[in-house]
């Protein structure tokens, strides 16, 4: 673990704050659609409760906190390429609907908004002081012992 006193650059501090957002604004318009997407749900699963649903949304927003957490504490690697892998299937995923774009991001402007900072979060962490945060471990830590 990198020491919490060691200075994160700003590129990566931006890639923790946009990601955090992204990932409680998903959250969020995951609650907020409860209703729309339980009716869908109980059509192909009838087992699905409002419970359910509210489990499944909280722990993706958990499991959504990791990377940041790989990231900001340890420079780790693969965190880095999971979070680029994901956003590419993200986008693999909108190219077949990119004429509604406009119209999911009025109707559904937490979603829209969700996508755009995860986007952005993924490209901060490809700038040269991102490159630089993953490559340098910063030596040894004087308040580890062994």
């Amino acid at each position: 673990m990198i020491p919490l006193s060691r200075t994160r650059p700003t590129s990566i501090t931006i890639f923790a704050g946009a990601f955090l957002v992204a990932a409680v604004l998903s959250c969020i318009d995951g609650m907020v659609r409860i209703p729309e997407l339980l009716r869908g749900a109980q059509k192909v699963f009838p087992w699905v409760s409002r419970d359910a649903l509210i489990v499944w949304h909280s722990a993706w927003l958990t499991i959504a906190l990791i990377p940041v957490a790989m990231v900001w504490l340890s420079a780790i690697r693969f965190a880095r390429w999971m979070v680029t892998i994901v956003a590419l299937l993200k986008l693999v995923a909108l190219l077949p609907g990119w004429r509604f774009l406009p119209m999911l991001a009025i109707t559904q402007p937490l979603w829209a908004a969700a996508w755009v900072l995860g986007f952005l979060a993924t490209a901060m962490l490809f700038t040269p002081a991102s490159n630089r945060w993953f490559a340098d471990k910063g030596g040894v830590d004087p308040a580890v012992f062994e």
